[in-house]
């Protein structure tokens, strides 16, 4: 049996682990109001 070796284009776990630290960063500072305030919007 032959095994296909596929390129992988896009790789989920690092898109998530990309979009949390933006997060983080945007809201390290932040207070809890305004941390409640950011995820309302």
């Amino acid at each position: 049996m032959e095994t296909i070796k596929r390129q992988k284009d896009f790789d989920c776990v690092q898109m998530k682990n990309d979009i949390q630290a933006k997060i983080y960063a945007e809201i390290k500072k932040m207070n809890t109001a305004e941390r409640l305030s950011y995820f309302n919007q």
